[in-house]
């Protein structure tokens, strides 16, 4: 019954989508692990800039640099 409704609820490109991951099951796994890791890579990123920044921050504020 809850799946019923959730196939209600959902989205025509979410329809869209489901259907080409049935159809082509090799292709769209690839496609998701690369959009997971080119996410994973900018969370990654992100961190290590922001981390990088303070520690740079902190650094100028006491005149070690």
């Amino acid at each position: 019954m809850i799946a019923k409704m959730i196939l209600k609820l959902k989205s025509p490109m979410g329809q869209i989508i489901d259907d080409l991951c049935e159809r082509f099951p090799l292709i769209s796994s690839v496609v998701l692990q690369l959009a997971a890791a080119i996410f994973m890579v900018g969370v990654v990123t992100t961190v290590g800039l922001t981390g990088g920044t303070v520690i740079w921050l902190f650094y100028k504020a006491f005149g070690v640099m």
